[in-house]
């Protein structure tokens, strides 16, 4: 496929020295030259280690000879000095044939050569520089192979850097959130598709990654349209060749069905082990024998009375038939046909025997044999029951002391239960009574902090402006002073050297007033917004500590957040440079101040040496001021993060909601 250059129409080189130039500093192209009929007529290296052609064999051909045979028989050659010839140059991109007949891929650029010697507009011959792209062309393919592929998974599969922008988004990402792949790249995940519970999981996830592992977790996430839903997330680590964490990729699956099922089968089975204990409670708590069958006769449930009968365990009975259990031959085979009449006929038997178990216990029993139904009306199972006739007295009596028993028990059982219930009432009323008091002591505390802080700025306002006007002053004037004493010494050197002292102490006492000013309230906050405070700030900062500051900032030319956001983020930032002066021992620090719908981001990060991050906002705060970051975020809504590690520098995020920014001039609350 040939495309027209982007250079102006009739832009030859110079000349043939330009020419001569040009190829002898492309060693690491293939360079060949062609007279107008479009035959070869000067081959560099780079084209013989290239093509496989020598000089002596390729001179004189014509340069179709290193096209494959279908760009041959289409005359692409003739198509692409054409278009030379019309537009003075044309790149193309095509695959080629070298002497031993593989093929490959190479990107170039054909050149029109003419000589200003002859008539305007004729062709003297064209120059081509040209370079093997096989690789990148097979790494494209590649790609878009891959790409189509995860267009074909039935989950959503989204790539991110590490700062969480989206820089791969599938189909089925599309389907599932509602962003099409144009929209979301570029966008935070964060806005996309997951709200603060994963984000406040962030250093944890990253944790992970950065030790090659993938990390699993499910969150209700939310779809363009607002509506949310649960999902399964996988993040995966993406390395380069260095085994350097430089991306993650996420799959995540729409489990809405799945929760729906888990739960209902919870229930489900929480309904059938209540069954199943009500009904081996019950079963074993009576004298009578109980037991269930199935279609071939074996018992599959024996109550307690029966085992004790046998002298078996549950285990040993189950899958057993009156054979298997020694039942004298007559009456098991009896027994086992009247099994498979109730399953035949779906109706119910009741008959007596005499037995004597392998336990030496004898009676005569009375059995009820009764059909079980499934959903359709097929018999299920058998269950049976069988009463001892011979000490009916007996069991009758058992069993009316059993049920008083029960009933004592279940009485009992009320009486603790209605005990138990109360006390639980009034534990809970306390509880809830001492969560409202907290929450009111918590909202109490909140504001307390906020006025406390806001009117700590509000003194130091007041005591910045005073000393400026104090003590700038009053330095100004013993300068001047001290430069007047100084002009007036005249030649009392010794007089001149104190006095040239004094100036200079004087002058560093103006220096560090200023510096204390800035650091209590810059008027500049005040007056030009939070950008220029920032900037001015970092170099006065940069200038008094001796390290390099930048500041960024982005979303923010024409606005202005509110006065209560921009004096958070301001104290933040200093106490974030304030920390690595102390303790990072940087060499740079980068600023980063961004606003976007909804949230104001400041991101302050320096090459340092680092700490555990996973201590931050703990005990170990070791004077960092962390947790008072995070409460000054948390004045305003705002969230705050530390990532470190040793020796890797360390990040703070802030992350602050903010309403709709006023412009410049408009009022502000």
């Amino acid at each position: 496929m040939v495309q027209k250059s982007k250079h102006a129409e009739g832009s030859p080189l110079e000349s043939n020295e330009h020419l001569r130039i040009l190829i002898e500093s492309a060693k690491d192209h293939a360079v060949y030259t062609m007279d107008a009929d479009g035959r070869i007529d000067y081959w560099n290296t780079g084209a013989q280690a290239l093509f496989g052609y020598t000089e002596s064999e390729i001179i004189g051909q014509f340069a179709a000879l290193l096209y494959t045979p279908e760009d041959r028989e289409g005359n692409e050659l003739e198509i692409e000095l054409r278009e030379a010839n019309e537009s003075g140059s044309v790149e193309d991109e095509r695959w080629h044939v070298r002497k031993d007949g593989t093929r490959f891929y190479a990107s170039g650029v054909l050149t029109l050569l003419r000589d200003e010697r002859v008539e305007a507009g004729t062709a003297h011959g064209y120059a081509m520089i040209a370079r093997d792209f096989t690789e990148r062309k097979a790494a494209e393919e590649s790609i878009r192979f891959q790409a189509h592929l995860l267009d074909t998974v039935e989950q959503a599969v989204i790539g991110t850097n590490l700062d969480g922008i989206v820089i791969y988004w599938n189909k089925f990402a599309q389907q599932l959130y509602g962003w099409t792949a144009q929209e979301a790249t570029g966008r935070h995940i964060m806005e996309l598709t997951t709200p603060e519970v994963m984000a406040e999981q962030a250093v944890a996830i990253l944790a992970h990654l950065r030790l090659g592992e993938s990390w699993t977790g499910e969150f209700n996430v939310q779809r363009r349209d607002g509506m949310t839903f649960p999902a399964q997330i996988i993040n995966s680590p993406i390395n380069d060749d260095k085994g350097t964490l430089i991306g993650i990729v996420g799959v995540s699956a729409d489990i809405t069905e799945r929760k729906r099922q888990e739960a209902s089968l919870r229930e489900l089975t929480r309904q059938l082990e209540q069954q199943a204990r009500v009904f081996n409670t019950t079963l074993s708590s009576i004298t009578d024998f109980a037991y269930i069958f199935d279609r071939a006769g074996r018992f599959v449930y024996a109550n307690q009375a029966l085992l004790n009968l046998w002298g078996l365990t549950l285990d040993q009975a189950v899958g057993k038939n009156f054979f298997d259990l020694r039942y004298p031959d007559d009456l098991a085979s009896r027994l086992q046909q009247q099994i498979q009449q109730v399953f035949d006929t779906q109706q119910g038997l009741r008959d007596e025997t005499p037995y004597t178990s392998p336990t030496g216990a004898s009676g005569y029993y009375e059995y009820i044999f009764s059909p079980v139904f499934d959903a359709n009306g097929t018999v299920e199972v058998v269950a049976g029951s069988t009463r001892d006739f011979t000490e009916r007295k007996r069991v009758e009596e058992a069993l009316r002391s059993s049920e008083a028993e029960l009933q004592k028990s279940h009485d009992e059982l009320e009486r603790r239960v209605i005990e138990r219930t109360a006390a639980l009432t009034e534990t809970n009323a306390v509880l809830q009574e001492e969560v409202r008091e907290r929450r009111r002591i918590e909202a109490e505390r909140t504001e307390l902090l906020r006025r406390v802080i806001f009117a700590q700025e509000d003194e130091r306002r007041r005591i910045a402006r005073e000393m400026h006007d104090q003590f700038g002053q009053g330095l100004s004037a013993l300068t001047l002073k001290l430069a007047a004493l100084k002009r007036e010494s005249g030649e009392q050197l010794k007089l001149r050297e104190q006095l040239e002292i004094l100036e200079a102490v004087a002058k560093q006492l103006d220096a560090d007033a200023d510096f204390l000013v800035w650091e209590l309230r810059p008027t500049v906050l005040d007056d030009l917004g939070l950008p220029a405070a920032l900037e001015a700030h970092a170099q006065n900062w940069s200038t008094h500590f001796g390290i390099l500051a930048e500041v960024h900032v982005s979303g923010l030319q024409e606005e202005r957040l509110t006065s209560e956001i921009e004096t958070v983020l301001y104290r933040i930032t200093q106490e974030a440079l304030n920390n690595t002066a102390k303790h990072a021992r940087a060499g740079k620090v980068d600023i980063i101040l961004e606003h976007r719908e909804g949230h104001v981001s400041l991101i302050v990060e320096d090459d340092g040496v680092g700490f555990d991050g996973a201590q931050a906002f703990g005990p170990n705060d070791k004077g960092l001021g962390l947790v008072g970051m995070r409460e000054r975020a948390a004045l305003v809504g705002g969230t705050a993060e530390i990532e470190s590690q040793p020796d890797e520098g360390t990040t703070v995020f802030i992350r602050i909601p903010v309403p709709a920014l006023p412009r410049e001039g408009e009022d502000r609350e």
